[in-house]
C-alpha cells in the first residue's frame, strides 16, 4: 500500500524484529520468511484501511510502520501467525515501539523519524533470550499488566502449528471472519477450523488484544504526563 503523503502519526506503533537462527538457514529459506512477513503486512494495512509500510533491512532484519498504537500486538500476534504458517523453519523476534513517528522518504523506513524507531530498535536489542515479543517500559500501573499480557501471547504462540497459525491469521482480521468463511478459504470444514482456533487459544488472544487496544493511548499519554 503506497503512502501518497509522508505524513506524521502523533501515536504511532513500530515492530522491529529479526528472524531467529537465520545463519544456520539457506538463503532462500530467509528470503521465503521476509517474504511471508511483507506480505502479511501488507495484508494488515488492507485490513486497517490504513497505510502501513514495511522494510527489510540488515539481512534478516526488518520493521513495520503502523499509524495507529493500538494496532501494534494483534499486527505482532498476526505477523508470528503468518511466519509460523509460511513452513519456513524460522522464527522473528519482534520489538515494539510506540510514539511519534515520521516518513521522510517514501516507503523507507531507515531514514524515518521519530521516537516509535529509537524505542521499537531499543527494545529489540534488550530483549532477553527467552523471550520473542516485548513491548517498551510503559511506566503507568497498567503498564505491567499489559507487559505481562504480552508475554503470555509471546509463550502461546510458540505452541500453534502452521495449520492453527493459518486459520488465526485470517480470525484476528479486525472484521473477524466467520469459521465457515475461514473453512472456505482453506477447503476443509467447518469442525476443522473451529479445533485449530481453540487450539491457538483464540478466545483468550481476542480477549488480551481488545485490553491492549482499549488502554494503550492512555497508559502511553499517562507515561508522557508523568
Amino acid at each position: 500500500m503506497l503512502v501518497d503523503k509522508l505524513p506524521t502519526y502523533p501515536l504511532a506503533a513500530v515492530l522491529t524484529g529479526d528472524l531467529i537462527g537465520s545463519r544456520r538457514k539457506p538463503a532462500a529459506a530467509v528470503d521465503m520468511a521476509i517474504a511471508a512477513l511483507r506480505d502479511a503486512a501488507l495484508d494488515i494495512g488492507r485490513d486497517m484501511q490504513r497505510p502501513v509500510v514495511f522494510d527489510r533491512h540488515r539481512g534478516d532484519g526488518w520493521q513495520v510502520l503502523l499509524p495507529e498504537a493500538a494496532a501494534g500486538l494483534r499486527s505482532a500476534m498476526r505477523l508470528v501467525a503468518a511466519l509460523t504458517a509460511a513452513e519456513t523453519g524460522l522464527s522473528t523476534r519482534i520489538g515494539l515501539g510506540f510514539g511519534p513517528a515520521r516518513l521522510v522518504a517514501d516507503r523507507d523506513l531507515a531514514s524515518a523519524q521519530g521516537a516509535a524507531f529509537q524505542m521499537s530498535g531499543d527494545v529489540l536489542d534488550g530483549l532477553p533470550r527467552q523471550d520473542r515479543i516485548a513491548l517498551p517500559a510503559l511506566g503507568t500501573a497498567a503498564g505491567p499488566p499489559l507487559q505481562a499480557m504480552t508475554m503470555l501471547l509471546d509463550w502461546e504462540s510458540r505452541r500453534w502449528s502452521p495449520g492453527q497459525a493459518a486459520a488465526l491469521f485470517e480470525a484476528l482480521r479486525l472484521a473477524g471472519p466467520t469459521q465457515e468463511e475461514i473453512a472456505e478459504k482453506f477447503g476443509v470444514s467447518r469442525q476443522a477450523i473451529q479445533m485449530r482456533l481453540a487450539a491457538t487459544g483464540l478466545r483468550a488472544v481476542l480477549e488480551a488484544l481488545n485490553v491492549f487496544e482499549s488502554q494503550i493511548d492512555d497508559v502511553w499519554h499517562s507515561r508522557e504526563a508523568a
